[in-house]
């Protein structure tokens, strides 16, 4: 390479070296220049929206009222009648004939369905010789015979022995009663009273028996009586101790009374003379009818005679259980209504207390509601109800409360309490199962003050209303102005702290501890010089030339301002108002009660509701909040 060359060689690398710094150079500022115009045209479609979402906000201004008010709590349910009483089976056996439907109308004492049991038209024929035997032994008992045992007069199972060796079997009876006690049926039963209030349960219920040294069992509601508020409940078993005092729960846990297990069908064992030379059973041991139960010593001629005629008694007696047992195998209903439901079909097995079904009487019905436990230390009985039905649409029907659960229920953290309500439904098409409403009134007033529920808000526990001291009565325009500046060197934002009442200092020293200082926000903006109103930007003259006019990055500044808020109203009037410190009484799901603070005629400010651009000082009172200001 000669010397000449050398030079031109060096420079035509620098010119490609430069031709590609210029396309870099080129390529960079279009890439700029591409990414510069999306950014403000999404800077521009931001500010469009955040104007679109402020003025879709519904801010309001509304006086204090006086008037009546009243606070009420409600809960959801299902109907149920009032009064259904169950229909139960009082014999065992096969159901051979069943004469109704769901529906049907029925009054007290029709046949509903016929029960056949073979086996107790058997017993009832076997009870018949035996009695015609025992008229045959007292008719030919010789004159001097001795009387040397006491015989069971009936089958079962011995639950008490009260004679013992050696004693007089008269003075025994007359002092016990009898001898021994049988239990027939092989149930025992326990009473329950309730004098302050109707037991919570009905007739065919099932219910737990539990006592000192034995284990829990289930027992069936047989009898109501004295409007509710005594009990029989029968128990499937004779094992257990005659005498024990028991508790009667029902299987929620709800405890119904106490009371002492007793035989449900006993038979005493008597006699009239005579001394007990032997006992031949103990308590808990199965007899059948004439085995031997006790020998006697001596015993007079009228004493087979009195025996037999006490066996003739028994005899005679339980034939009449019988006959009364085969008449309940036709089953009647228990009053006037319509067949609300059967739980069996023709061909069942049935025993005695089976459910058959049930009857609905009359129109009254029930409501139970769940309520808060927050709310139900307000709620009482007899406090008037208005209930709702979904079916039937805005038919209000009147009733009251009737029952407060003394239990509450958890779930997920929360507690409800079951109140029962009571309505009458004639005529009003209402029937059982139902969804409904319930709205209890707890408290009401005729003459006082109160605002919208969503004017009130609380800061730090204290609770405030903001009321208008002047200014435009476009709440709205002064909302939408705190999320801009305004002409004149002044921000327009929000409402500003005035001197009514008792309000805090919103705009520095002495706000509310939580509330933000507003005074930071009003010195970064003092001084700017920013749009006007019309949505047109202000022509800022601090870059003006000799002959007054803008210097060109000031007018192209200008432009595109103009061009980002094209179409958006920046004129908007500030609104004024002051915090002032509230007492609040009842408060429903629209108004709050104003106790002090406020008088009637003044004008509460707030906002319907909320927005992700502005922010509340200490939370909400009500369901609103108080929007304070934007940014």
């Amino acid at each position: 390479m000669s010397e000449n060359e050398a030079p031109k060689i060096v420079k035509k690398k620098k010119k490609r070296r430069a031709g590609r710094i210029a396309k870099r150079a080129v390529k960079t500022v279009v890439l700029l220049g591409v990414v510069g115009a999306a950014g403000m045209f999404g800077l521009k479609a931001y500010i469009q929206k955040q104007a679109d979402d402020s003025d879709s906000e519904s801010y309001s201004r509304s006086a204090v009222q006086r008037g009546a008010m009243e606070e009420t709590v409600y809960g959801t349910g299902t109907t149920s009648a009032r009064s259904q009483p169950n229909i139960l089976a009082e014999a065992d056996g096969t159901l051979t004939d069943l004469r109704v439907s769901i529906g049907d109308t029925v009054k007290a004492g029709d046949i509903l369905a016929v029960i056949t049991n073979d086996e107790l038209d058997d017993t009832i024929t076997d009870l018949e010789f035996s009695l015609w035997d025992l008229d045959d032994q007292i008719t030919g008992t010789a004159a001097g015979a001795k009387v040397t045992s006491i015989e069971a007069p009936v089958a079962g199972r011995i639950m008490a022995i009260y004679a013992e060796k050696g004693d007089d079997a008269l003075a025994v009876f007359r002092r016990e009663g009898a001898l021994a006690i049988i239990s027939t049926d092989g149930r025992m039963k326990v009473e329950v009273d309730s004098e302050e209030r109707a037991l919570n349960v009905a007739l065919g219920d099932t219910v737990e028996v539990s006592g000192v040294n034995m284990e829990t069992v289930t027992g069936t509601v047989t009898d109501l009586t004295r409007q509710g508020t005594h009990a029989t409940v029968t128990i499937g078993t004779d094992e257990l101790t005659m005498g024990a005092a028991v508790t009667v729960s029902t299987l929620e846990g709800e405890k119904l009374g106490e009371g002492t297990l007793e035989v449900n069908k006993p038979m005493a064992v008597s006699s009239y003379g005579g001394t007990i030379k032997s006992v031949r059973v103990s308590v808990g041991s199965t007899v059948k009818r004439l085995d031997t139960l006790f020998t006697l010593e001596d015993s007079p001629l009228t004493l087979t005679v009195e025996n037999l005629r006490l066996q003739r008694e028994a005899a005679a007696k339980e034939l009449a259980d019988a006959k009364q047992q085969r008449e309940s195998l036709i089953v009647v209903a228990p009053c006037d209504g319509v067949v609300a439901s059967l739980d069996v079909s023709e061909g069942d097995e049935v025993t005695s207390g089976t459910l058959l079904g049930s009857i609905l009487e009359g129109e009254d019905m029930n409501l139970i509601i769940a309520v808060d436990e927050l709310d139900v230390v307000e709620v009482e009985i007899g406090q008037p109800v208005t209930i709702t039905v979904d079916a039937l649409g805005d038919t209000e029907i009147e009733g009251e409360v009737y029952k407060i659960a003394p239990v509450g229920t958890n779930s997920g953290g929360v507690t409800t309490y079951d109140v029962e309500l009571t309505l009458d439904a004639s005529g009003t098409g209402v029937r059982s199962g139902m969804n409904a409403t319930g709205e209890i009134q707890v408290a009401s007033t005729e003459d006082t003050l109160y605002v919208p529920v969503e004017a009130v808000m609380t800061i730090n526990d204290e609770t405030y209303v903001m009321v208008a001291d002047g200014g435009s009565s476009s709440l709205t325009a002064a909302m939408s102005a705190g999320r801009q500046t305004g002409s004149g060197g002044r921000s327009q934002g929000g409402m500003r702290g005035g001197g009514q009442g008792e309000a805090p200092d919103m705009m520095g020293e002495g706000a509310p501890e939580g509330m933000p200082d507003m005074s930071a926000l009003q010195g970064a903006t003092d001084g700017e010089n920013t749009e006007t109103g019309g949505g047109q930007a202000a022509e800022p003259n601090s870059a003006a030339g000799q002959d007054g006019e803008q210097s060109l990055p000031a007018r192209i500044v200008a432009a595109v301002r103009a061009w980002l808020y094209e179409g958006i109203d920046m004129g908007a009037d500030q609104v004024t108002g002051s915090l002032v410190k509230v007492e609040v009484g009842m408060q429903n799901d629209d108004y709050a009660e104003i106790l002090s603070g406020v008088s009637e005629g003044d004008v509460v400010l707030y906002t319907a509701s909320s927005s992700s651009e502005s922010f509340s000082f200490g939370g909400r009172q009500g369901d609103g909040g108080m929007m304070m200001m934007g940014f």
